[in-house]
């Protein structure tokens, strides 16, 4: 499994980068998005205030569940390097430049696909201040992605390797996502 010996490198750098930043330790955030419960991908990320107005955020997702005819097995990553707006880090707008990598092995009724697909996107947001430890984030962003899958139906036999690449524009992060901010 290739990608996942390449996640766990960008996961390892990008910890590394954090770590070399500076971080404010008074300024690490635990959270977990919502909408993506709602597909059951079980999700967890950690946001590192990096400046005043900028933070690195890393989500990691996965899905190992069959739901009747709707296989949606996935492991995603995602890192974003994050500008804040506002004089409060951490709170108001912001915007990012996030990157995209996961391993999927869907089936949708008849249709199988199989691979993997990274890329990279821009987002914004917004955080909704709760409390002095609580938020709440609304995050969209578009980006493009590409992939590389084997892709067949039900009665087909399944490809040796991948039959099917491209690049496609895609949504790339949709998200309402409870914080915690520890100080």
């Amino acid at each position: 499994m290739p990608f996942f010996n390449k996640l766990k490198c960008s996961l390892l750098a990008l910890a590394l980068a954090a770590g070399a930043g500076g971080v404010q330790a008074q300024r690490v955030a635990v959270k977990t998005n919502a909408l993506y419960w709602l597909t059951t991908s079980p999700n967890l990320g950690v946001e590192f205030r990096m400046s005043r107005h900028i933070s690195l955020n890393i989500e990691a997702a996965g899905n190992p569940f069959t739901i009747k005819d709707y296989k949606l097995r996935h492991a995603t990553f995602n890192p974003e390097l994050r500008y804040w707006f506002s004089a409060r880090p951490q709170a108001g707008h912001f915007v990012g430049l996030m990157g995209f990598a996961s391993a999927y092995d869907l089936h949708l009724k008849s249709r199988h696909y199989n691979g993997d697909a990274y890329g990279v996107g821009l987002t914004y947001g917004y955080s909704f201040v709760l409390s002095k430890h609580w938020s709440m984030e609304a995050t969209a962003g578009l980006g493009v992605l590409r992939y590389r899958e084997k892709k067949y139906r039900d009665g087909e036999q399944t490809p040796n390797g991948v039959n099917h690449t491209g690049f496609a524009p895609a949504p790339t992060k949709l998200g309402l996502t409870f914080v915690y901010i520890f100080k």
